[in-house]
């Protein structure tokens, strides 16, 4: 009997459910009262009164569904909205994610504020590979903060009297040591010596929040 009445579809479920409500009011003194309160009502009052009896059990199951229409649309505008939150925290955690395995590449650890600085930069990597520091100098220095955690450090890069490989080395040198970006570059040989002559631009972007930090 209860596999029967759980296969029931919902409105028959509502609709056993006031019966047998009514049929419980039925064995109330209550429904004593009311039936002798019917009894002595003259025949227009009985109509008007069966009216509204009826208006009632209309308005009753109509009143009930449309809560739950309205439930159902407010629990849904909420699971889209809570839906539509872990969507973008999972985005933003794994933009996160990619930031922090994709900064050893881009970014330096080691911002680089002033000229001098860029210079002192410069004269350690240069020094490194065997390269005269009085054949490059540094001007027109200037440095941005892009973002809260982000400054991005550029240079023009004069040179003269550069092997190839000088040069080559420099340039690498600049982007695998210090995340350096070249720009733009201008070369020519010098007429009497044959060696290299010419100018870069380059462009250090550093980071120095916890997110990256120890990532390089």
């Amino acid at each position: 009997m209860d596999d029967i009445k759980n296969s029931l579809p919902l409105f028959k479920k509502i609709d056993q459910t006031i019966f047998q409500s009514i049929d419980k009011f039925k064995l109330t003194t209550n429904y004593t009262l009311l039936q002798d309160f019917y009894n002595g009502l003259e025949e227009e009052q009985q109509k008007v009164f069966k009216a509204f009896v009826i208006l009632a059990l209309f308005i009753i199951p109509i009143s009930f569904l449309s809560f739950l229409y309205w439930q159902n649309n407010t629990l849904k505008a909420d699971l889209n909205m809570r839906v539509s939150m872990v969507e973008k925290s999972n985005e933003i955690i794994g933009q996160r994610q990619g930031m922090r395995e994709v900064a050893p590449q881009i970014l330096s650890l080691s911002p680089i504020d002033s000229s001098e600085m860029m210079t002192s930069r410069l004269s350690n990597l240069i020094s490194s590979l065997g390269v005269d520091l009085s054949k490059i100098r540094v001007s027109d220095f200037n440095t941005t903060m892009i973002s809260d955690s982000t400054m991005k450090s550029e240079a023009e890069f004069a040179f003269n009297n550069f092997s190839t490989d000088e040069l080559m080395n420099t340039l690498i040198g600049m982007i695998q040591n210090e995340k350096f970006r070249i720009q733009s570059i201008s070369i020519k040989r010098g007429p009497e010596s044959n060696l290299l002559v010419g100018q870069f631009h380059a462009i250090h972007y550093s980071a120095f929040t916890p997110e990256v930090e120890g990532a390089q």
